[in-house]
């Protein structure tokens, strides 16, 4: 028989223990399950049942959606610090550091959040027809797009840098020339606003 990404395929019963949810025991995480403290456990407990059980990844990948939905950072980063020490294929890595940016921002955590995000555009190239899909359509939002612009303007305040960002994201097929053109103007505005903003304030505290 075949062997899929997680192991050999050969057909051996699945044994349920009664202190791991039989989600965890499906996806054979009940090691990593075991090595939780009890706090972690309990965090985790409202978003396994039910959770896709179709693979580990889709399984982790569900469970930190559920968590971003509800703005429960920790739980997803729990599960993205996971994440990343498993070998997992190309587009199911990508979607799950989608999940982890969103809590690492939710977090405050911009260093990280942006390593991540930067991390993720390398994955892009190898899987763009997986994430424009059969109509071919840029998604309005990505996180690794979305946020790291966030982080480069709001944090940072490295518009020049944003800029080439842009350029990137065009590059590589996840922002259309009109959306370039557009968001390049909305930086440039957004710097000059900025600029106008320290200089009354300036004067107004003289």
């Amino acid at each position: 028989m075949m062997n899929d990404l997680y192991g050999p395929s050969d057909y051996a019963p699945m044994i349920f223990r009664k202190d791991v949810p039989k989600e965890i025991s499906a996806v054979k995480l009940s090691k990593w399950y075991d090595s939780l403290e009890e706090r972690d456990k309990n965090r985790l407990s409202r978003y396994v049942e039910g959770a896709d059980t179709s693979s580990k990844a889709a399984m982790i990948a569900d469970m930190m959606s559920r968590a971003n939905a509800e703005a429960n950072s920790p739980v997803s980063i729990i599960l993205g610090e996971f994440a990343e020490t498993q070998n997992f294929a190309p587009a199911e890595r990508f979607r799950i550091i989608e999940e982890y940016i969103l809590a690492l921002f939710e977090k405050d955590d911009v260093c990280k959040a942006k390593e991540m995000c930067l991390r993720n555009l390398d994955i892009v190239p190898g899987i763009l027809p997986q994430i424009l899909g059969k109509d071919g359509k840029i998604p309005e939002f990505m996180p690794c797009r979305n946020r790291l612009i966030d982080i480069m303007v709001g944090v940072e305040k490295d518009y020049e840098g944003a800029m080439d960002m842009l350029d990137r994201f065009n590059s590589i097929g996840i922002l259309s020339d009109e959306d370039l053109a557009f968001r390049k103007q909305s930086l440039r505005v957004h710097r000059l606003q900025r600029t106008f903003d320290s200089i009354y304030s300036y004067q107004f505290t003289e």
